[in-house]
Formats: C-alpha cells, sequence, structure tokens
C-alpha cells in the first residue's frame, strides 16, 4: 500500500514490514461532514440531507445543544474492520481492552448506558446512541450500520477510515441529534492506538476489494450515464418528450 498524505500517523512505518504497492493507494485526507437524526438512531440517517463542515459552522453550530458525557461510545471503521471506542475520564478504551465482553450485552439502570470493566480494572459507565447490543455492532459493515440507501459510490462506503460519533442535540428540537463523520481521522491525534498490523492489513483488505471491484465494473463513462437514462446527448431531453416552442401552451 502507497499512502498519500500531508500528514503521519503512528502506523505508517509499517510501509518497512510490508512494502509499498503502487497499485494500492491511500489518499489520506481528513475531512468531515454533519447529519441531523431523528430520534438519534443512526440507521435513521438520511444521507440527502447531509451537512458540510462549512454549512454546519456557518448555519447549524450554534443551535446544538453538546452532549454533557464524559464517557462516551465511539464507532471507528478502519476498512470494513469496525472498532468500539470508549473516550473515558482515563483515556481512550477500544473493543480489545473489555475485561468481559459480555459488558458488550449488559444494561444497567441508565438510560443508553452500559457499565465496562476494562482489562487495566477501570470501571466506566459509557453513554451510547449507536444501539442496546454493542456486541451485535461487531459483524456490522457500513451498509449494515447505516440501513438508509446510500449510493455504492458514496463516500461514506469508499473512504478507507470513518469515525463517527454523536456530538450533540438541536436546541430547537429535542428530538433532533446531530452526528459528525470524521474521514480518515489522524488516529495518535484522537490518542487511539490500535495494533499496526492490524490497521496495515484492514486497509490493504479493504482497498483491494475496492480495487478488484472496479475491474469487475468500470466507471461508467457520463455520455453513457445521459444515455441510461433515457436523455439525448446532443439535446438533454428524452426522445419521447416534447420540445416547446414560442406560443406552446
Amino acid at each position: 500500500m502507497k499512502i498519500i498524505s500531508k500528514f503521519r500517523d503512528f502506523y505508517d512505518y509499517k510501509v518497512a514490514k510490508y512494502g509499498m504497492d503502487e497499485k494500492l493507494v491511500y489518499t489520506r485526507k481528513t475531512y468531515c461532514e454533519y447529519f441531523q437524526v431523528l430520534i438519534g438512531n443512526i440507521s435513521n440517517i438520511n444521507i440527502d440531507y447531509r451537512i458540510s463542515e462549512d454549512d454546519f459552522n456557518k448555519n447549524l453550530k450554534d443551535d446544538i445543544k453538546p452532549i454533557d458525557e464524559k464517557n462516551i461510545h465511539k464507532i471507528l471503521f478502519i476498512g470494513e474492520k469496525l472498532i468500539h471506542l470508549f473516550f473515558t475520564e482515563n483515556g481512550v478504551y477500544t473493543h480489545f481492552d473489555i475485561k468481559n465482553e459480555n459488558d458488550l450485552r449488559k444494561l444497567n439502570d441508565f438510560q443508553y448506558k452500559k457499565e465496562i470493566t476494562f482489562k487495566d480494572g477501570k470501571k466506566f459507565n459509557i453513554f451510547s446512541k449507536f444501539g442496546s447490543d454493542w456486541e451485535d455492532l461487531l459483524s456490522y459493515n457500513r451498509k449494515k450500520l447505516i440501513t438508509y440507501d446510500i449510493d455504492k459510490d458514496d463516500i461514506i462506503l469508499n473512504e478507507p477510515m470513518l469515525l463517527i460519533e454523536l456530538i450533540g442535540k438541536s436546541k430547537s428540537s429535542r428530538y433532533l441529534y446531530i452526528y459528525k463523520f470524521t474521514y480518515n481521522p489522524i488516529l495518535s491525534k484522537l490518542r487511539v492506538y490500535i495494533d499496526e498490523d492490524f490497521i496495515w492489513q484492514s486497509l490493504v483488505e479493504f482497498l483491494s476489494n475496492k480495487r478488484s471491484e472496479k475491474e469487475i465494473s468500470p466507471e461508467v463513462s457520463n455520455e453513457n450515464k445521459i444515455l441510461s437514462k433515457g436523455f439525448d446527448l446532443k439535446t438533454s431531453f428524452r426522445p419521447n418528450m416534447k420540445k416547446k416552442h414560442k406560443g406552446d401552451i
């Protein structure tokens, strides 16, 4: 894998072990977008109402009431591998750090919270809006997590890394929650440290699969896309549509 990036991350040195494959290119550019989600259920995300970072800062930022939780659950996709992240008062943990994975299924008396004990003996009540049975999420890919119909070319399905986090609720409507999607985050900046071989291999597998998909289904030219929709290349009208002239009603 070849990484094209303006920054370095802690797993980059693995290129010395695995080598640089010019055919598998990871263009690692960090950017984000936002989604308003009804009732906070991630599966209710409607990609037609996504909000760019610029629009969020100009029009929505001041309408957000931040989530007031010290210990919160976020989701990270590395390729198609889903990683539970737990941002706590004691640092960042992953589901690999949990002492007993049954904790992922266990609910406590607090709504949307689970009590989780980690291998270092620390115990926290973790807040989440990703669903009640977090263990089931481990089998999810991006398409299964976000059930709204997504085009196969959408960035949600095609950027190698994706961090999903709940950042707050709308001040104008208590039923609207706001999620932030960060593509290709800097893991070391987030203090997220996962096995470097796992990261490298997951990225290579993802990029290899994307490359195979393109080889099997080559990109359709713009001309062919227009024709496939029944339009004429010269007029941009469908042949059976009458063109209006002056005087037509």
